[in-house]
């Protein structure tokens, strides 16, 4: 990369760094694995980034940073005695509400995951999102419906649901 370049991308890593590892943390669910992924994707995002046309571009950094995290659980879940203890003492260092939804959106199917993570945890609009996931806007928008629908079914005591409130 040329001098003028490599600045643009620094700028472009200073904004875009802390979405990258939040949308890593929220598939992974643990810190260090999301820095690794986060950091992975960042290694891949610049093969197209100094590719022969060069751009910096949102919506392909969430897919290549979605794509890193899923890759990084899947090797989780080929290995999960290693990780045990310190999925454990993670766990009990997040508050008993955070943990909930935690636990609420990692039981998501991985699309709406997926959805929900990038427009709320990530503020990204309905356009990005539909982008990232290769939907249209609407589709993005029932699929953020029926996770919100998920998670409230999840997160609501069954005696409320029973008692019809």
């Amino acid at each position: 990369m040329n001098s003028q370049r490599e600045r643009d991308f620094e700028a472009f890593y200073r904004r875009e760094e802390r979405r990258v590892l939040r949308l890593c943390y929220g598939v992974l669910g643990d810190p260090g694995l999301a820095q690794d992924a986060a950091q992975e994707a960042w290694i891949r995002y610049l093969r197209y980034a100094d590719g022969p046309r060069p751009q910096f571009s949102v919506p392909l950094l969430v897919t290549v940073a979605l794509n890193a995290a899923r890759d990084w659980e899947r090797r989780r879940r080929r290995r999960p005695e290693d990780l045990h203890a310190d999925m454990i003492a993670f766990s009990t260092a997040i508050e008993p509400d955070d943990r909930d939804l935690l636990d609420a959106v990692s039981k998501l199917p991985v699309q709406e995951r997926g959805a929900v993570l990038m427009h709320y945890a990530l503020d990204m609009p309905i356009g990005e999102v539909a982008a990232v996931l290769q939907k249209r806007s609407g589709a993005v928008k029932s699929m953020l419906h029926r996770a919100r629908g998920h998670l409230r079914s999840l997160l609501t005591p069954e005696e409320e649901i029973s008692h019809g409130r």
